[in-house]
């Protein structure tokens, strides 16, 4: 097993892109993917790569994963040449404090350390840059509107032979690297039906680059790659998660079922969670149309929304190969959506 971090996912990591600000990401998910298939967008700017499937009677599987990240975005400039800031996407408050981020500005990337802070309701966030005059951090470019992201490095923690992950934006771009994946192994065995692999904007914000894609596309059944809370009866290391219930999606027992018996038949473990909070862009795609049936694969991480996220990169291999078992049974999962 590999003892270091695999360069598409650290890609998948590193490049910046938040909710809005996609095109770093995007730009590398479209050269990584032009060679799989034919490559489109949305009128939003969500990336679609689709695979034309051998045995094609006209159903169409839609996978998507979003490929923004939480961050911040520059409201003003203080006096004093700190940088104050908005919470872009919801970040924990107490974990940002004192982390390193870069402003994106015309000019190139301006790095700093972020000050996060909390009186009563109020959260506060500023970027100090080591300058203490505001003309001189106008000197620099920085406007209002411009996009600031974490800058700590991936790394393997623990026993590396586990691949366990420590980093940002884990969330999602353990979605990412598990498309790019999937690309990878419907080349060597190409789907039975037309698959389309999209790589959606803005979901942090509102769940919006999935739905106008899943407007586009039509699709018949759609899998929502995305990540969920390590919390019992959840853990990460154990497999796919599929939601049961959350506020965006609700599957029934008979579903339920059925997808637990297709893992047990492949000898894949997965795991299930409910809730009645939270959600995935299964919530819009399902809703697109006279009602697309749509599916949670979910990959556990620790410390959601924070620059600390942890994961575990096997999982990843594990949500790819049960999208795969899923992708030749599509036929028979509508039957049971349709029960």
């Amino acid at each position: 097993m590999k003892n270091s971090i695999e360069e598409d996912l650290t890609n998948c990591i590193k490049i910046p892109g938040q909710s809005g600000f996609e095109s770093p990401i995007r730009n590398f998910l479209e050269k990584k993917m032009e060679n799989y298939g034919e490559l489109s967008r949305d009128r939003l700017g969500s990336v679609i790569c689709k695979i034309k499937g051998e045995q094609s009677q006209g159903i169409k599987l839609f996978i998507s994963a979003h490929m923004d990240t939480c961050g911040f975005i520059v409201h003003s400039i203080e006096g004093n040449g700190l940088i104050k800031c908005l919470n872009f996407g919801y970040q924990n408050i107490e974990a940002c404090h004192l982390q390193p981020v870069a402003i994106s500005t015309k000019n190139g990337y301006i790095n700093g350390v972020m000050h996060s802070t909390k009186s009563g309701d109020k959260l506060s966030f500023r970027i100090d840059i080591g300058l203490t005059h505001k003309a001189k951090v106008n000197d620099l470019g920085i406007l209002a509107g411009d996009p600031v992201h974490f800058t700590n490095e991936p790394i393997l923690i623990g026993d590396p032979s586990q691949r366990i992950i420590c980093s940002s934006r884990l969330d999602n771009r353990f979605g990412t690297f598990e498309l790019l994946l999937l690309a990878e192994e419907f080349q060597k065995n190409p789907p039975m039906n037309d698959v389309f692999l999209v790589a959606s904007v803005e979901e942090e914000v509102g769940a919006k680059g999935a739905k106008t894609a899943a407007s586009l596309i039509q699709p018949d059944l759609a899998l929502i790659l995305d990540i969920t809370y390590d919390e019992d009866p959840v853990s990460l290391g154990k497999g796919p998660v599929i939601t049961l219930s959350d506020k965006s999606v609700i599957l029934s027992s008979d579903m339920r079922d059925y997808l637990l018996g297709l893992a047990k038949k492949e000898e894949i473990k997965i795991q299930t969670e409910v809730w009645n909070i939270g959600g995935t862009d299964a919530g819009t795609v399902r809703l697109v149309g006279a009602g697309i049936p749509s599916i949670p694969v979910l990959t556990a991480i620790k410390n959601s929304h924070t620059p600390a996220e942890i994961g575990s990169i096997q999982d990843c291999y594990s949500v790819v190969k049960y999208c795969q078992v899923i992708s030749k049974h599509v036929d028979q999962v509508l039957k049971v959506f349709q029960n």
